[in-house]
């Protein structure tokens, strides 16, 4: 397998998914704002949508969206809830982190006006405090024990450190939590990021 990512990115969740996973993969570093491969050649001839993460894979081919490929992921190697209500559970999660959270950091990364930036850190002070909420004191976002989701929620909150936006104390403790797994470890190493 293959993961094209830029360090930091949402790709960040999958690379601690594979890291996780035991198996052997690639990762490919992608220059996400100039479109542009290692090798200086064009990223969108990997893929149209020109961002990451995509997953190369044997037996499903390429693989774009971060919901979508943390899902393979989950399948593929065990590191998410299995079947049944903690699974459906964990795509629930997957689409709030990616629509509710993960899009409202756009204006604040790539020149949003002063008014969008100013709306998105107060919709992102809004849905840290509902993800509070959500989780109900629970250590993990389903299932007892860290999932795909949880790579996905620590990624995108690990960006509102870089944009100074407070996170309530049990969001903190979240990310500490995650910070001692070793998948965690890892793959943030590998990104250039620990």
């Amino acid at each position: 397998m293959k993961l094209y990512l830029s360090p930091g990115a949402c790709s960040l969740a999958a690379h601690i998914a594979l890291a996780e996973s035991g198996a052997a993969y690639e990762t490919v570093k992608v220059d996400i704002r100039k479109k542009l491969l290692p090798d200086g050649s064009d990223f969108r001839a990997v893929t149209p949508k020109a961002y990451v993460p995509v997953l190369a894979t044997d037996d499903a081919g390429m693989i774009t969206e971060a919901p979508a490929v943390l899902s393979y992921l989950a399948d593929k190697f065990d590191v998410g809830p299995g079947a049944g209500a903690d699974k459906y559970a964990m795509i629930g999660w997957l689409g709030f982190v990616g629509t509710e959270i993960h899009k409202q950091f756009v204006p604040l990364f790539w020149n949003g006006s002063e008014e969008n930036q100013q709306a998105a850190r107060e919709k992102l002070a809004e849905r840290f405090a509902l993800t509070v909420e959500l989780m109900d004191g629970a250590d993990w976002l389903v299932g007892g024990k860290p999932s795909v989701a949880d790579n996905y929620l620590f990624t995108v909150l690990r960006w509102a450190q870089a944009v100074k936006i407070p996170l309530p104390a049990e969001l903190e403790a979240y990310q500490a939590r995650n910070l001692e797994r070793t998948s965690v470890q890892k793959a943030l190493a590998d990104e250039g990021l620990a």
